[in-house]
């Protein structure tokens, strides 16, 4: 979680692909922190919490200031599937969301779930045009994007102090498809400065903006088929409350690790994957899994660690959506849909 990259490493990144992957340790910056460093982050941090634009609901209680009804009430059915897997009521079970819009145009809220100011997990609810909605991701437990400490530590780099920033006005919270979460910075005199919001790395503005290009057509595009209901986000929240509710099985978590550890994997041959089930083979033979994105590596974070999966449904038998964890060892770990990752990368034993 703590490693962050100096700026050539996201251009080897970006030019060379996974085959870069050896220069790891001569690119990586320690981010201990000073005793002074920590009360000027948590001064900081405890300030700026102030100015986050968030709506807290619960069950009985919405409110559509920076979420839609519809929005909101789609999130509670998640959290009601995530908290039928517990048997205590804690966790998700009880837990607040605090709603907010990830940047004008994507259709996109975060959702950070927490009970009583600790963090139970995240997630990423996304839109398109026809008001189609989708759980893009989730995480569980205290390590979400967009974590502040973060952006300070890369800001840091940057020369630029988080304390002179409005969060309204220099700070966003932007997200583009497929998973691109980040935060872009603008400061007179600095220019724009975009940072992956799961590890701290600065991005290339160039990738950055060709993704928010792309990431606007495709919300043009008809929706392909995911675990999602449609609905427009202007409809009646009991219109939504009456669509079938959702399941979801038992997480599979694997320990997490780090790709530069053993690159063999980078000569090696994919995995074919079409579907969870080679992956979870490869697990039961105790084989670590890589994903790697290739040249868009640098809008992933990765090459990263494959550390799990969940399957989630319709009660109703109607869908059913796969989902993996990617992440965990300089990131944060995402739970996503297997499908995008199949469209825009390849799965690799960590030890073929």
């Amino acid at each position: 979680m703590n490693r962050i990259f100096h700026k050539p490493w996201h251009v080897i990144r970006r030019v060379a692909g996974v085959g870069a992957m050896c220069l790891l340790g001569l690119t990586t910056l320690s981010t201990t922190l000073q005793a002074e460093d920590i009360l000027s982050l948590q001064a900081t941090t405890t300030e700026l919490s102030f100015q986050l634009t968030t709506a807290k609901s619960d069950a009985s209680h919405a409110s559509d200031k920076f979420a839609p009804a519809a929005v909101q009430q789609f999130a509670l059915q998640q959290v009601k599937a995530l908290g039928s897997l517990q048997k205590t009521d804690q966790g998700w079970n009880r837990a607040q969301l605090d709603f907010t819009p990830l940047g004008p145009g994507t259709h996109s809220w975060l959702v950070n779930a927490h009970n009583d100011g600790t963090p139970v997990g995240y997630m990423i609810i996304t839109a398109n045009r026809t008001g189609k909605l989708q759980l893009s991701e989730y995480g569980q437990g205290e390590h979400n994007p967009y974590d502040l400490s973060l952006l300070q530590h890369s800001l840091q780099r940057h020369n630029v102090n988080l304390k002179n920033l409005s969060y309204a006005e220099d700070i966003q919270l932007r997200y583009a498809s497929p998973l691109l979460a980040y935060w872009k910075v603008e400061q007179a005199g600095v220019g724009t400065i975009y940072i992956d919001a799961t590890n701290g790395d600065t991005l290339p503005n160039g990738a950055v903006k060709a993704m928010e290009r792309e990431s606007r057509v495709e919300h043009t595009r008809p929706p392909s088929p995911a675990l999602s209901v449609s609905v427009q986000l202007q409809s009646r929240t009991d219109e939504l409350s009456k669509a079938s509710a959702f399941s979801a099985d038992p997480f599979y978590v694997q320990p997490d690790f780090d790709p530069a550890d053993n690159l063999l994997w980078i000569t090696s041959e994919t995995v074919p994957v079409t579907s969870l089930q080679p992956l979870i083979q490869h697990w039961r033979d105790h084989q670590a899994i890589v994903f790697s994105a290739d040249d868009r590596n640098v809008l992933y974070g990765g090459p990263l660690p494959v550390t799990g999966y969940q399957v989630w449904r319709m009660d109703d038998g109607s869908a059913q959506m796969e989902y993996v964890a990617i992440g965990g060892h300089s990131s944060v770990r995402r739970f996503v849909p297997i499908d995008t990752l199949m469209k825009d990368g390849h799965f690799y034993t960590f030890k073929p």
